[in-house]
């Protein structure tokens, strides 16, 4: 029972995996936005993916509390714009005036959750070789990604 438990965790881990891959290929063509709704009046919470880059933020402000979805196409013009305010982005968190940014490349969830997979499926179990060699593969595919921008 354990064995099936564990491929069914891995299994979820890879998915989540090839999903941020997903999500990274298509931020370059589509910008999405997510608000979430938060425990604390007058707190906005964002989230917004675009060229590559996921890019969180927190400020004060008095919106409805309530969970939004947008998404739309982004021509190359568009994108520079959206982009503009976000220039200097690094990995990380700042706070720009009373907002917190925060940056992330999209290829670093997917890199957290191969690997979880990978270690899910070696849990109680003996390290050997092979899971080696895969984790290594997997790691080395993800960080050549990159280079291929």
């Amino acid at each position: 029972m354990a064995k099936y438990i564990r491929y069914a965790l891995a299994s979820v881990c890879f998915a989540a995996s090839v999903a941020c891959l997903a999500l990274w290929w298509r931020s370059n063509l589509h910008y999405r936005a997510l608000q979430l709704p938060t425990l604390v009046a007058g707190i906005e919470v964002r989230g917004n993916t675009l060229e590559g880059m996921l890019n969180l933020f927190a400020r004060e402000d008095d919106s409805v509390r309530t969970w939004k979805y947008t998404s739309s196409p982004v021509s190359q013009q568009a994108a520079a714009a959206l982009a503009e305010p976000l220039e200097g982005r690094v990995f990380g968190l700042r706070k720009v005036g009373t907002t917190y940014w925060g940056f992330c490349p999209l290829w670093y969830p997917a890199l957290i959750f191969a690997l979880a997979g990978v270690g899910v499926i070696c849990f109680r179990r003996q390290f050997s070789i092979r899971s080696a060699l895969i984790a290594f593969a997997v790691v080395a595919a993800l960080l050549a990604m990159p280079l291929t921008l």
